[in-house]
């Protein structure tokens, strides 16, 4: 066998006596460096992984993922000790199946039925269940922390518990009653929807809110407030703050809207059905619409009711349209953000993808259920139950975007979209006044 220097090729066996001794003595040190190499590389863990056995290198691979995770918990310690200590160990109530929803779930029912009790006192009934729900879990959120074991209960609120009452919301309307208001007060309530979404979304953009919460509070201002709110987020993508932040301004704005329009009452010159339809064409919520339309006697609340639910049956094609918007917007963005080397790359590698249609089944079923219920396949006080229930599942799935709440977010964007929304809410009241006096003249 060669030896490593005949291998090399070098010309050491062709050296004799003191020629030979020196050469040795200056090849040494190289000998010893590569000896060194050698082991270095023999001793190295890439070397040893691939002549371990199968069954040591997994307990080798395990070890060193142990090591990484170790590492990262060491800095997630580092950076947020009670975060990383909450991490560490579970807290009460998770498991698996319904026991890790119980405590969430218990805290917003427990915030939904409060938020009933207390809309049912003269002055609070103005602002209505969903907004005290909401509220009481801001103020739960400021003045206590909320437990270990609530999140997942309380996504669960906010997002599956909100669908179902949104579904069972569509037992309150009677397409029937949307067909009969006939096409002028169809045409007035998607006019209005399509100025407010479009100055709203305008001003607050100008102000710098961000394009999501821009959106819900064009949306809440245009369709029927905070229910609007719920069932446009998914379809935009917003997270629980922007949900929270546009549910609180138009809670807000709208119930300050409301006592102004009981006081400017008197001095509009409308009749009962003229100024229940301009309540009904111009404010956010439901229960605003009904205190508001309050003074003018049975003959405003329900044209102000018609009005209203013909503005709520245009949700469902409002959502659907933004949720194509929001699509091609991130796709967009996302067009922008590639470098143009891996976009030429791409473009000729693959054909571009195109975007899907959202399909919000949520929005599916509330149309369904209207349906049902104009048909009249489901009896009147079942479908009032219904609607009872809906309103305590979406009470629900406010308490948890409440509990969720981000109070330095409010402060950082509400303002500027509560300056947007009152703004908008102006104009979208001029407006209304101008739509009455058009459908006085064509009788």
């Amino acid at each position: 066998m060669k030896t490593f220097t005949q291998r090399l090729g070098t010309p050491a066996l062709h050296e004799t006596g003191k020629e030979k001794t020196e050469s040795n003595e200056r090849r040494s040190p190289i000998n010893e460096r590569l000896s060194t190499v050698s082991q270095d590389r023999t001793g190295s863990p890439v070397i040893k992984e691939e002549t371990r056995p199968e069954k040591a290198q997994a307990e080798g691979k395990r070890a060193s993922a142990d090591t990484f995770a170790a590492s990262d918990f060491a800095a997630a310690q580092a950076s947020n000790p009670s975060a990383a200590s909450a991490a560490a160990k579970p807290g009460p109530g998770f498991g698996s199946g319904p026991a890790r929803l119980a405590t969430g779930l218990g805290m917003t029912l427990a915030l939904a039925l409060a938020a009933k009790a207390l809309a049912l006192i003269p002055g609070l009934n103005v602002v209505g269940q969903l907004v005290l729900a909401l509220l009481l879990g801001i103020a739960w959120r400021a003045a206590a922390p909320v437990p270990a074991s609530a999140p997942a209960g309380l996504a669960f609120a906010s997002k599956k518990l909100l669908r179902a009452g949104i579904i069972l919301l569509g037992m309150r309307l009677s397409l029937l009653d949307v067909v009969h208001a006939g096409p002028a007060v169809f045409a007035a309530s998607a006019g209005n929807i399509l100025f407010a979404t479009v100055v709203v979304y305008a001003i607050a953009r100008r102000m710098n809110v961000g394009p999501r919460l821009a959106m819900l509070s064009a949306c809440g201002t245009g369709i029927c407030g905070a229910a609007a709110i719920a069932g446009i987020s998914p379809q935009i993508k917003a997270d629980d703050d922007e949900t929270a932040v546009g549910v609180t301004v138009i809670a807000l704005l709208g119930t300050l809207f409301t006592v102004a329009y009981t006081l400017v009452y008197p001095l509009l010159g409308f009749s009962s059905a003229e100024y229940g339809f301009f309540s009904g064409a111009t404010l956010h919520e439901i229960a605003h619409v009904i205190a508001a339309a309050s003074p003018g006697g049975s003959a405003a609340v329900d044209s102000a009711l018609l009005a209203k639910l013909t503005r709520v049956a245009l949700l469902a094609p409002v959502a659907l349209a933004l949720g194509v918007w929001a699509a091609r917007r991130e796709r967009r963005g996302a067009d922008e953000g590639a470098p143009a080397s891996a976009a030429s790359g791409a473009a000729g590698s693959a054909a571009p993808r195109k975007a899907g249609v959202p399909v919000p089944w949520f929005i599916v079923g509330f149309l369904g259920a209207a349906a049902l219920n104009t048909i009249g396949i489901v009896p009147q006080p079942a479908a009032a139950a219904a609607v009872q229930g809906a309103y305590l599942l979406i009470a629900m799935a406010m308490a948890g975007l409440g509990l969720n709440v981000n109070l330095a977010v409010f402060r950082r964007h509400g303002l500027r979209a509560s300056a947007a929304v009152l703004l908008g809410s102006v104009l979208l009241s001029l407006l209304g006044i101008a739509e009455v006096y058009v459908l006085r003249l064509l009788g």
